[in-house]
Order: structure tokens, then sequence, then C-alpha cells
């Protein structure tokens, strides 16, 4: 009966695996212009990464959850295990906002090598200086810098002077794992495969000893 059990949680998990496509939804808020997110990326693989925002435009992310149109412009800076800027996006997804028209969303797609990566959300136009992250980015201590375009909020002010807000969400996927500058890990597949079979030994071995104290006191 157990090992049917696990057969079955096998079965199902790695078909779950196929589904997910490892692919990682992060959402967010930031509370001032020149905030920066950063995340870390294992490739475990050569692999086509693909990092798309969608809290410009709005949509439905990987996990699902309808996202409101609304947030700012963002940029997309990717980093090597070193530090060193391998690639910049601002803007590039076809999806456009309702209110604005404009499509705004970053998208970045490109092919890479094993290891490990950083991504940095921000806020257009705080860019990165490069050549490295510790270079920093260009409207560090700017808290409202988008205020210059012309919106009443003051902050989170698009190319196009509408009002926007702070909330932010991207997918990532193509990579073995993902995790934010908070700690914060969307488990792959894999992992709960190992954590379930794990639990699911522990039970087998639990009504296996049970069986056998049974018997040796019948």
């Amino acid at each position: 009966m157990c090992l049917r059990g696990l057969v079955w949680i096998v079965a199902s998990l790695l078909a779950m695996r196929v589904a997910s496509a490892d692919t990682f939804s992060f959402t967010g808020m930031f509370l001032a212009d020149d905030q920066i997110e950063t995340f870390s990326l294992d490739v475990l693989v050569t692999s086509t990464v693909t990092i798309q925002t969608l809290s410009y435009a709005g949509g439905t992310n990987a996990a699902s959850q309808v996202i409101p149109s609304g947030g700012f412009d963002p940029i997309l800076s990717l980093f090597d295990s070193g530090g060193t800027l391998l690639n910049v996006t601002n803007d590039g997804s076809p999806n456009t906002d309702p209110s604005t028209g404009a499509a705004l969303d970053s998208l970045l797609s490109l092919s890479l090598d094993p290891g490990m990566y950083t991504l940095a959300l921000s806020q257009s136009d705080n860019q990165a200086n490069g050549p490295t992250f510790a270079d920093g980015f260009s409207e560090q201590g700017a808290g409202s810098f988008t205020s210059t375009l012309g919106c009443s909020n003051g902050s989170f002010c698009d190319i196009t002077g509408a009002n926007r807000d702070g909330k932010w969400a991207l997918d990532i996927s193509g990579v073995e794992s993902a995790s934010d500058n908070n700690g914060s890990t969307v488990p792959e597949p894999k992992t709960i495969l190992i954590l379930l079979l794990g639990a699911a030994g522990m039970l087998c071995l639990r009504r296996r000893r049970k069986a056998e104290i049974h018997r040796a006191t019948n």
C-alpha cells in the first residue's frame, strides 16, 4: 500500500514539474521612486531565461494571479555572479495599459549559461550605471525623481504624465530557482517532491514498525 502511494506521489509531482515549466512569480510594492528590488537566479543548464513584468499594463501571471494595471514603468537589469552588467531592458512587452495606451512593461529573454545571476528591478529612468552592480543606479537617493514628469502624485509618474503607483509584478522562467532580496524563495517542484517523498517514507516506516510490534505481541 505504501509503495503504491509513493509511486502515485512521484507520478503526480513529475507531472506538476512539467506543467510548471520552472516559472516563478513575484509581486511587491515600491515605497519610493529610487527603490531597487533584486532577485537571485540559479541556472542549472544552459537555458533560455525569460523575465517579464506585468504590473504596468496588468494581466495574469504564471501563478494564475490577476495583476491589476497601474504600476510604474519598470526596468530590468541582469548581472552575472561577479556583478558584471549583462543586459538591460526598458519596455519590450506588447501589452498596453488600458488607461494610457502605452506598452511600458519590460520583457527580457536570453540564453544563459549555468551559474548564479542577479536581477534588478527599478523604475524608469533609474538605470544601472554599470559596468558592475557595485556602481549603483543613476537615481539613487532621489526618492521622487519622476515628479519632473508632471503627474499630481509627485512620484510614480510615467512618461505620459499619468499617475501610477508602486506595485510591481514579474514572472521568471527557465531557471532552477529564484528568490528575492527579502529571502522569499519560490520552491521548485522537485524540492516539494523530495519533502513529500520523505514524509510518505516516514509514514510507511511507522506503519511497518507498528505491524511488526503487533505480530510480535500476538
